[in-house]
Order: C-alpha cells, then structure tokens, then sequence
C-alpha cells in the first residue's frame, strides 16, 4: 500500500510541476492588473492591495506549497504514509485539478485589461489554444480518464466565449471559472472517497 501511494505520486510529480506555469501566469496577471488600476485610480489603495495580495499567493504562495508539500511527501513519504498521502491527495492533487478554473481566471483577467482595447479575437484565440494544449498535455501524459474527459469538457465549453466582447469575455470567463471550480470539487471529492 505504501509502495503504491509512493509510485503514484512520483509518477505524478512531473505533471505537478509543469501546472505551475499556471497559477503563476494568474498570479502576474493579478498583479499586473493592480499596477494598472493604482496608475489609472481606479481602485483604491485597499483594491490594489488585495490584487497584489491574490497576485502573491498565486504567483508565490501556491508553488511554494506545491514544491515544500512535494519534497515532504517525497522524503517522508515511507515514514509516514497516513499523513504524506492525505497532503499528496487533499493538497497538492487539489490545487492540480484547479488548472482549468484558474486558467478561466487568466482569460477573464486578459480580457479586463483589454475592455477598452480593440483586439483581435485571434491574439485570444491564438493564447487560447496554446494555452489548451499545454493544460491539455499536463493532464493526458499518464493521467486518469477522468482528467482527459474533463480537460476536454471545461475547454471546449470555454472556447466559444473568446469571440464575445472584452467585457462580456471578462463577465463569461468568471462565470466559467466558478463553474470549473464547483465541477472540479465534486469530481475531486468523488474521486477521494474512491480511494
């Protein structure tokens, strides 16, 4: 049992770091956007400094947890099992599933910046699928079904919302990274009482 719990994760530890591309490009996304907002006086003090705050956790705060959480349940994996296994599972794998609402994040927070911009859709869509096949490749190299089936779904059901306007792209993107987020909870919390 142990043995298992420990292949699995080193199995998965490649993939776990290659996600953090996303949390990090959301991260200086956030604190991009406070850095514009305080030039402009859109926002706040207060505002700005919780959009450098959500910046920091993303962008820091989120690989920090994901790359000490890994070497722990790497080192202290054989010793203690029970305890490594829940932070591999409840930890780091949750934070993993959240890359597709946290890259819904990113296109609702690329198209808040550009609300008042002329884009072209294709500069989005161009990002869009780059984006897509990198998420993609990270959850299809030895992942579950599950993960292939739901990559698939959430960025399919994303894709058409590139051709609305900047600030309804921005209002749709939220939407669809808060529905992202509920789906990827229950299939999370299904797939952990499976285990």
């Amino acid at each position: 049992m142990e043995q298992e719990f420990l292949s699995h994760f080193r199995e998965f530890l490649p993939r776990l770091f290659f996600y953090l591309a996303v949390p990090f490009y959301l991260g200086l996304q956030l604190t991009t956007i406070a850095r514009e907002e305080r030039k402009s006086g859109a926002v706040g003090n207060a505002g700005s400094f919780a959009l450098d705050f959500l910046g920091l956790v993303f962008a820091v705060g989120i690989p920090a947890f994901m790359i000490v959480g890994s070497m722990l349940v790497y080192k202290f994996g054989e010793h203690y099992p029970v305890e490594m296994g829940g932070l591999f599972r409840y930890g780091l794998m949750f934070l993993f599933f959240g890359m597709w609402w946290q890259f819904f994040a990113v296109m609702a927070m690329k198209a808040y910046r550009d609300r008042d911009k002329d884009i072209s859709r294709m500069k989005y869509l161009l990002f869009y699928i780059g984006a897509s096949v990198f998420i993609s490749l990270v959850a299809f190299l030895g992942g579950e079904w599950f993960l292939k089936w739901m990559s698939l779904v959430f960025l399919a059901f994303g894709a058409p919302l590139i051709f609305l306007s900047s600030r309804k792209m921005s209002i749709a993107f939220w939407a669809a990274a808060a529905v992202a987020f509920l789906v990827q909870t229950a299939g999370f919390i299904y797939v952990s009482s499976m285990i």
